[in-house]
């Protein structure tokens, strides 16, 4: 599937700045699916969960795709680790 992220930029006074950062990425998940199943864990609230899933899917691709760059390398195991709990 292939997505476009935006982010924009909201001001104190509730505009949109005139900022906006937007891309396109690709990803074998469904990311609006790992938003819906974050919903659900117990730890994390309404507010945080598309953030978070988002945050994580795109980190992730990136990890997996650099992962043999030492930054990466020694970050993999412990990443790992993160998931399985998360996922449980």
């Amino acid at each position: 599937m292939k997505y476009k992220i935006t982010v924009e930029e909201i001001t104190e006074e509730g505009r949109l700045d005139n900022q906006k950062l937007e891309f396109e990425t690709k990803s074998h998940d469904n990311l609006f699916e790992i938003v819906k199943k974050l919903e659900q864990h117990p730890e994390f609230s309404d507010t945080d969960v598309a953030s978070l899933g988002i945050g994580l899917k795109l980190f992730t691709s990136v990890l997996l795709k650099e992962k043999e760059k030492p930054i990466f390398k020694n970050l993999l195991p412990h990443f790992k680790e993160f998931m399985k709990g998360l996922k449980n």
